[in-house]
């Protein structure tokens, strides 16, 4: 695989309750970061999307620094040339 190839990981990411909107504001600031749901107990569903193998692992290691984060878990990656299609075929 190489650097330029197109990547996207699925984290679980769990925040202090009462922080969860800060953390949720501070991760949509970055580059390729979604949250897609959320819920009262702190526990946020992300996902980081890059062309660079190296900025999505290093965002994911980088939300432990946010404030209110209390873990964050990878559970899902994909990656893919990014010359290729949905069907696979060269772009």
């Amino acid at each position: 695989m190489s650097v330029s190839d197109y990547n996207i990981c699925g984290v679980m990411l769990h925040a202090v309750a009462a922080k969860r909107q800060q953390v949720e504001q501070a991760l949509v600031q970055l580059a390729g970061v979604e949250v897609h749901a959320n819920s009262a107990e702190g526990k946020l569903v992300v996902t980081v999307e890059s062309d660079d193998r190296y900025y999505v692992a290093d965002t994911i290691s980088a939300f432990k620094d946010i404030d209110g984060v209390l873990s964050a878990s990878m559970i899902y990656q994909f990656s893919d040339a990014a010359t290729n299609t949905n069907e696979g075929v060269p772009a």
